[in-house]
Protein backbone atom coordinates (compact mmCIF):
# COMPACT_ATOMS: atom_id res chain seq x y z
CA UNK A 1 0.00 0.00 0.00
CA UNK A 2 1.70 3.30 -0.88
CA UNK A 3 1.12 6.51 0.82
CA UNK A 4 0.40 8.66 -2.57
CA UNK A 5 0.53 11.56 -0.01
CA UNK A 6 2.44 11.47 3.13
CA UNK A 7 2.47 15.38 3.68
CA UNK A 8 -1.04 15.07 4.73
CA UNK A 9 0.53 12.91 8.16
CA UNK A 10 1.36 16.73 8.77
CA UNK A 11 -2.31 17.34 10.50
CA UNK A 12 -2.35 15.49 13.31
CA UNK A 13 1.53 16.22 14.31
CA UNK A 14 0.14 20.45 14.05
CA UNK A 15 -2.85 19.33 16.22
CA UNK A 16 -0.59 17.32 18.68
CA UNK A 17 1.45 20.89 18.85
CA UNK A 18 -1.62 22.44 19.43
CA UNK A 19 -2.26 20.54 22.44
CA UNK A 20 1.37 20.54 23.92
CA UNK A 21 1.82 24.34 22.91
CA UNK A 22 -1.50 25.01 24.95
CA UNK A 23 -0.07 23.50 27.93
CA UNK A 24 3.14 24.64 27.94
CA UNK A 25 1.71 28.42 27.18
CA UNK A 26 -0.86 27.70 30.34
CA UNK A 27 1.98 27.00 32.36
CA UNK A 28 4.14 29.61 31.79
CA UNK A 29 1.40 32.40 31.24
CA UNK A 30 1.91 31.77 35.45
CA UNK A 31 4.81 32.15 35.78
CA UNK A 32 4.28 36.37 35.19
CA UNK A 33 2.10 36.89 32.57
CA UNK A 34 -0.75 36.11 34.91
CA UNK A 35 0.17 38.49 37.67
CA UNK A 36 -1.23 41.20 35.34
CA UNK A 37 -3.13 39.93 32.57
CA UNK A 38 -6.17 38.31 34.92
CA UNK A 39 -8.39 36.03 32.66
CA UNK A 40 -11.29 33.35 33.37
CA UNK A 41 -9.73 30.78 31.07
CA UNK A 42 -6.52 30.23 29.53
CA UNK A 43 -8.08 27.97 26.49
CA UNK A 44 -10.80 29.99 24.29
CA UNK A 45 -12.26 26.58 23.46
CA UNK A 46 -14.72 25.74 26.05
CA UNK A 47 -14.52 22.07 25.48
CA UNK A 48 -10.59 22.04 26.16
CA UNK A 49 -11.07 24.53 29.74
CA UNK A 50 -11.37 21.76 32.05
CA UNK A 51 -7.97 19.77 30.72
CA UNK A 52 -6.01 22.69 29.86
CA UNK A 53 -6.76 24.42 33.30
CA UNK A 54 -5.74 21.13 35.13
CA UNK A 55 -2.70 21.50 32.74
CA UNK A 56 -2.67 17.33 31.69
CA UNK A 57 0.28 16.67 30.24
CA UNK A 58 -1.35 13.10 28.90
CA UNK A 59 -5.53 13.64 27.94
CA UNK A 60 -6.61 9.80 26.92
CA UNK A 61 -9.69 11.57 25.22
CA UNK A 62 -7.53 13.64 22.79
CA UNK A 63 -4.79 11.33 22.26
CA UNK A 64 -8.14 8.70 21.31
CA UNK A 65 -9.48 11.24 18.62
CA UNK A 66 -5.58 12.19 17.56
CA UNK A 67 -4.87 8.74 16.94
CA UNK A 68 -8.51 8.42 15.16
CA UNK A 69 -7.55 11.75 13.32
CA UNK A 70 -3.96 10.42 12.41
CA UNK A 71 -4.92 6.63 11.09
CA UNK A 72 -8.00 8.65 8.78
CA UNK A 73 -4.94 10.96 7.41
CA UNK A 74 -3.24 7.86 6.39
CA UNK A 75 -5.86 6.42 4.56
CA UNK A 76 -6.53 10.02 3.16
CA UNK A 77 -2.67 9.68 2.10
CA UNK A 78 -3.01 6.13 0.65
CA UNK A 79 -6.69 6.62 -1.44
CA UNK A 80 -6.11 10.23 -2.39
CA UNK A 81 -3.57 10.22 -5.85
CA UNK A 82 -3.87 12.40 -9.02
CA UNK A 83 -5.12 15.91 -8.95
CA UNK A 84 -7.66 16.32 -6.83
CA UNK A 85 -8.83 19.76 -6.00
CA UNK A 86 -11.26 19.22 -3.49
CA UNK A 87 -8.73 17.11 -1.80
CA UNK A 88 -5.80 19.57 -1.63
CA UNK A 89 -8.30 22.43 -0.23
CA UNK A 90 -9.51 19.92 2.12
CA UNK A 91 -5.52 20.12 3.00
CA UNK A 92 -5.03 23.45 2.82
CA UNK A 93 -8.20 23.93 5.38
CA UNK A 94 -6.74 21.40 7.88
CA UNK A 95 -3.33 22.77 7.39
CA UNK A 96 -3.58 26.20 7.40
CA UNK A 97 -6.09 25.64 10.50
CA UNK A 98 -3.69 23.69 12.72
CA UNK A 99 -0.43 25.75 11.61
CA UNK A 100 -2.46 29.26 12.70
CA UNK A 101 -3.10 27.57 16.10
CA UNK A 102 -0.04 26.63 16.35
CA UNK A 103 1.50 30.12 15.37
CA UNK A 104 -1.01 31.70 17.93
CA UNK A 105 0.72 29.88 20.67
CA UNK A 106 3.92 30.18 19.56
CA UNK A 107 3.48 34.00 19.71
CA UNK A 108 1.94 33.44 23.19
CA UNK A 109 4.79 31.39 24.30
CA UNK A 110 7.53 34.29 22.84
CA UNK A 111 5.36 36.84 25.00
CA UNK A 112 5.26 34.94 28.28
CA UNK A 113 8.98 34.14 27.95
CA UNK A 114 9.72 37.65 27.70
CA UNK A 115 7.57 38.80 30.46
CA UNK A 116 9.69 36.36 32.54
CA UNK A 117 12.94 37.04 31.61
CA UNK A 118 11.90 41.26 31.92
CA UNK A 119 9.81 41.22 35.24
CA UNK A 120 9.49 44.82 34.82
CA UNK A 121 8.61 45.84 31.75
CA UNK A 122 4.88 45.80 33.21
CA UNK A 123 2.52 46.53 36.48
CA UNK A 124 -0.63 46.71 37.12
CA UNK A 125 -3.00 44.49 37.08
CA UNK A 126 -6.12 43.82 33.72
CA UNK A 127 -8.84 41.65 34.51
CA UNK A 128 -9.64 40.07 31.54
CA UNK A 129 -13.59 38.66 31.04
CA UNK A 130 -13.84 35.59 28.59
CA UNK A 131 -15.73 37.87 26.40
CA UNK A 132 -13.38 40.39 25.89
CA UNK A 133 -10.17 37.43 25.12
CA UNK A 134 -12.71 35.77 22.77
CA UNK A 135 -13.34 39.00 20.53
CA UNK A 136 -9.81 40.16 21.02
CA UNK A 137 -8.78 36.22 19.46
CA UNK A 138 -11.92 36.63 16.46
CA UNK A 139 -10.19 40.07 16.18
CA UNK A 140 -6.85 38.38 15.37
CA UNK A 141 -7.71 35.67 12.72
CA UNK A 142 -7.52 38.85 10.34
CA UNK A 143 -3.70 39.07 10.47
CA UNK A 144 -4.06 35.81 8.40
CA UNK A 145 -7.37 35.51 6.70
CA UNK A 146 -6.58 38.84 4.84
CA UNK A 147 -3.24 38.05 3.30
CA UNK A 148 -4.25 34.25 2.39
CA UNK A 149 -7.32 36.14 0.98
CA UNK A 150 -5.23 38.63 -1.40
CA UNK A 151 -3.30 35.12 -2.06
CA UNK A 152 -6.43 33.65 -3.11
CA UNK A 153 -7.34 36.52 -5.70
CA UNK A 154 -3.87 36.55 -7.29
CA UNK A 155 -3.06 32.81 -7.28
CA UNK A 156 -6.25 30.60 -6.55
CA UNK A 157 -5.28 27.22 -5.96
CA UNK A 158 -7.62 24.79 -4.09
CA UNK A 159 -4.94 25.03 -1.32
CA UNK A 160 -5.19 28.90 -0.69
CA UNK A 161 -8.82 28.34 -0.98
CA UNK A 162 -8.67 25.70 1.64
CA UNK A 163 -6.72 28.04 3.60
CA UNK A 164 -8.88 30.81 3.78
CA UNK A 165 -12.27 29.03 4.27
CA UNK A 166 -9.80 27.25 7.18
CA UNK A 167 -9.63 31.11 8.81
CA UNK A 168 -13.42 31.51 7.66
CA UNK A 169 -14.49 28.70 9.57
CA UNK A 170 -12.61 29.97 12.79
CA UNK A 171 -14.15 33.20 12.78
CA UNK A 172 -17.62 31.37 12.73
CA UNK A 173 -16.67 28.90 15.08
CA UNK A 174 -15.54 31.99 17.80
CA UNK A 175 -18.22 33.39 17.06
CA UNK A 176 -20.26 30.45 18.80
CA UNK A 177 -17.82 30.34 21.86
CA UNK A 178 -18.54 33.75 22.14
CA UNK A 179 -22.64 33.09 22.00
CA UNK A 180 -22.01 30.25 24.53
CA UNK A 181 -19.96 33.05 26.73
CA UNK A 182 -22.94 35.33 26.42
CA UNK A 183 -25.05 33.04 27.58
CA UNK A 184 -23.28 32.43 30.91
CA UNK A 185 -22.96 35.93 31.46
CA UNK A 186 -26.92 35.61 31.46
CA UNK A 187 -27.23 33.21 33.75
CA UNK A 188 -28.29 34.00 36.84
CA UNK A 189 -25.98 33.11 40.06
CA UNK A 190 -27.38 31.09 42.45
CA UNK A 191 -26.58 32.54 45.59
Amino acid sequence: MKMNHPEVLIIPVLMLLDYFLTIWGAVLSEKKYAQHFNYEHYELNPYHQKSIAEKKWFNPKYLAVMTAVAAMCFVWGVAWNGEDGLAEGMFGFATILSGSLVGRHLSNICIFRYFIRHPNCVSGETKIVQLTALNMARSQIFILFFPLLLIAIFSPTPFVIGAVVSQVFLFFLNLKWISKAKSQLRKPNPT
